[in-house]
This record gives C-alpha cells, sequence and structure tokens, in this order.
C-alpha cells in the first residue's frame, strides 16, 4: 500500500504544469430581444497540469463585459435603458489528447460556475400633456446597482495545441450551455430580455511550462 502511494505521488510530481493565459471573442450574443446586445472579449489566467494516459486538468478564472440597450415607448412616455456588467466564469475542464505527433488535438469537457454584477441606468419620460393630466413632460434618471444569481454550466470544446520548448500554444472551440438565464427582465406591458443560455467562444491559450 505504501509502495502505491509513493508512486502515485512521483507520477503526479513529475507531471507538467503550465501557466496560462486566455484570451478570445464570445461568437453568439449574450442577450436576447433588445436594441443592442455586446459581443465582447474574453480573457484571464489558466492553470492546466498534464496527467497519465494523455489526459491533463484546467481551470481558468474568464472575465467578459457583459451589456445592452434597449428602450420601449407607449401613450404615456418612453424609456432607455442599458446594463454595463462584469461576469466572471471559472471552467474545471478535463481534457484528453488525442495520440498524434505532427499536433496535439485535444478534447475537453467540463463544470463553470459563473457570477454576474454590474449598474443598470435608465431614463424615461413620462407625458401625460396632451390629455390634460400634467402641464409638461416628467423627466426621470436612475442608477441601480445589480448582482444577479450564480449560474451553471455545461462546457465542451476542443481544439490544436502546438508546443516550441516550453512555449505551448493552443487554439479552441469551446461551447457552454447554462442552465438557466443569469440576466433577465420586463417591462409590465412591453418586451422582456434575459441572457442567452447557449454560449459559444473561440479561444487562444498561450501556456509557459515551468515543470
Amino acid at each position: 500500500m505504501k509502495a502505491l502511494l509513493l508512486f502515485a505521488v512521483s507520477a503526479c510530481s513529475a507531471q507538467s504544469l503550465y501557466m496560462a493565459a486566455i484570451g478570445g471573442v464570445r461568437a453568439t450574443d449574450d442577450i436576447t430581444n433588445v436594441t443592442i446586445a455586446s459581443k465582447h472579449y474574453v480573457v484571464g489566467p489558466a492553470v492546466e497540469i498534464a496527467l497519465p494516459l494523455r489526459f491533463s486538468a484546467e481551470v481558468d478564472a474568464l472575465y467578459r463585459r457583459e451589456g445592452y440597450q434597449l428602450g420601449f415607448g407607449n401613450f404615456a412616455g418612453s424609456i432607455s435603458m442599458g446594463e454595463r456588467a462584469n461576469s466572471w466564469e471559472f471552467p474545471i475542464l478535463a481534457k484528453y489528447r488525442l495520440p498524434l505527433r505532427a499536433v496535439k488535438p485535444f478534447l475537453e469537457v467540463g463544470y463553470a460556475p459563473r457570477v454576474i454584477s454590474g449598474t443598470i441606468t435608465s431614463d424615461s419620460i413620462v407625458d401625460f400633456t396632451s390629455s390634460g393630466f400634467l402641464p409638461q413632460p416628467v423627466y426621470y434618471h436612475s442608477v441601480e446597482k445589480t448582482s444577479w444569481p450564480v449560474t451553471q454550466g455545461l462546457v465542451i470544446g476542443g481544439g490544436i495545441g502546438f508546443h516550441v520548448g516550453r512555449l505551448c500554444l493552443s487554439p479552441s472551440l469551446r461551447y457552454t450551455h447554462w442552465n438557466k438565464p443569469a440576466i433577465s427582465g420586463y417591462f409590465g406591458d412591453g418586451p422582456s430580455w434575459q441572457s442567452t443560455q447557449e454560449q459559444a467562444d473561440v479561444l487562444v491559450l498561450i501556456g509557459w511550462r515551468i515543470r
């Protein structure tokens, strides 16, 4: 038993460890039913450790900006509003590298929690001047902080790894299905909006082997 434990510890200690940075863009809209929805960059640090049998484990901390703008009006007035939010995703991935020598294609699957918080700014006009209820339109401006519920994502993807000495370059495509919309809202007599549950990203990982 002790011999088996010593073998496992020595095998793990012999594996390669990479410190990396990830950058890319989201290929899908983040908010539905709005006038303008953002398609923003994604960036963050990553750690990957090689495991036996062509497997590896990767943990990321991905930052992106979420945002939208929309407007709505009726006989009583109009409103325009928008949100700017900070989104953090923390994918935990298992990766398998296919047995090819020239290039190193890989598949990945994992889980990702996500937290989003931001600020909603709105400007509205209440206009009952035509009916005589108000002598002139009334203008309102408001700013509201948001802290949306944590969402959970199922992550799958794949890419190709290139290694030159200690340097690793890995372009990839990654798909995430979220268990529910993180951002949502509606007007009482108008449209509703929400963040999408399907997310596709084009990413590039640049890593450096530190052992």
